[in-house]
């Protein structure tokens, strides 16, 4: 089984007995180390692997949100802990793993980690069939991994593979039907994206193959599903 390392950051040291006592119940957590503040944070993750952060958000100087801010795409899963409910739609933009509100019960704390350890198990993934799609007079086999993501044109659609692209006789309805939804997600009333081609989150936006694509208001709830993935 793997341990995954975790990080306590909080400017209370009652908040860090809490989280230890509940981390300690948890076979697949351990405790690697305690910070104070935002910056003794920034330092720690720079000498230590650490795979989960439990980060407060109301620190002296430096936000649990501004630290956010600095780190890179490759940052540890966090979940942050906080008395105060009205930062919990922001904190989604920087692609956390939950918000946990103070005073945090064991279930809800565990609640949490298990979206960690749902992802960290290894799942079987059977092979996809391939698609045929109709393009032009003709039928083309299209293995669904393959695809990065589908555009609509009308009565028409786009499909970007990696070096080229596809015009296929389908409307997006249409191949949102035929494309596993166990990969694929619709983001915009004009694109359905694979989940593992994704490049670059942004709260009205996603990049793939360099290309900025727009995230349509009523499909973000899509987009956040994505994300738990």
């Amino acid at each position: 089984m793997q341990v995954l390392r975790c990080l306590i950051v909080d400017d209370e040291p009652g908040a860090h007995y809490v989280l230890e006592a509940h981390i300690e119940k948890v076979q697949a957590l351990q405790i690697v180390g305690h910070c104070y503040n935002a910056m003794e944070t920034a330092n720690f993750l720079h000498r230590e692997k650490v795979d989960v952060v439990f980060l407060d958000i109301n620190m002296p100087e430096l936000s649990g949100l501004d630290l956010l801010k600095t780190l890179n795409n490759n940052h540890p899963r966090i979940i942050l802990c906080s008395a105060y409910s009205e930062f919990a739609l922001e904190s989604y933009e920087y692609d956390v793993v939950d918000y946990i509100l103070k005073p945090i019960s064991f279930p809800r704390f565990l609640k949490a980690v298990n979206k960690i350890l749902q992802q960290e198990a290894p799942v079987a993934v059977p092979p996809e069939e391939p698609l045929l799609l109709k393009t032009g007079s003709t039928q083309t086999s299209v293995d669904p991994n393959d695809i990065y993501y589908v555009q609509s044109m009308g009565n028409y659609v786009k499909v970007y593979l990696e070096n080229k692209c596809l015009i296929v006789n389908a409307t997006t309805a249409e191949m949102e039907k035929l494309l596993p939804a166990s990969c694929f997600v619709r983001i915009h009333k004009s694109y359905i994206i694979a989940a593992d081609k994704v490049e670059e989150w942004g709260p009205r936006h996603v990049v793939i193959l360099d290309e900025s694509l727009p995230v349509g208001q009523t499909f973000k709830i899509n987009l956040n599903k994505l994300k738990e993935r």
